[in-house]
């Protein structure tokens, strides 16, 4: 399909699937421009500092950027808090399971919060 195509069945739709369809369209793109350079984003996993830093900041890949969201939305089960760090990353192109867990984990580490065996989330 071409471009030109596209265009003109985009014209058709409402303006709330336009709005989907571009930040659906922004998101793909930013994942693959993230798969293209991985160098650009530092991830989780790769040799962060434990230290936490109790100054709030707007580096997206900072664990107290984490923090900073979380003490305010306090998700209560497991799956809260995994759907509130996706929701940070989704205009990055997203965050996949396996770092979502592993910010979870580095909050553990730090800790700011426990998750009990029965997936509650208990702050310290």
């Amino acid at each position: 399909m071409k471009y030109d195509e596209i265009v003109r069945q985009c014209e058709v739709l409402d303006y709330r699937d336009k709005l989907r369809l571009a930040q659906l369209l922004l998101q793909l793109g930013r994942k693959e421009e993230e798969i293209q350079n991985p160098e650009k984003r530092n991830n989780f996993e790769v040799g962060r500092s434990q230290q936490i830093d109790e100054s709030p900041t707007e580096d997206i890949n900072s664990i107290q950027y984490v923090i900073d969201r979380i003490a305010k939305l306090r998700p209560v089960k497991k799956k809260a808090l995994l759907n509130s760090i996706r929701a940070m990353y989704q205009f990055q192109g997203a965050i996949s399971d396996k770092d979502q867990e592993a910010i979870v984990s580095k909050l553990e580490k730090a800790g700011f919060l426990r998750v009990e065996s029965d997936n509650r989330v208990t702050y310290l």
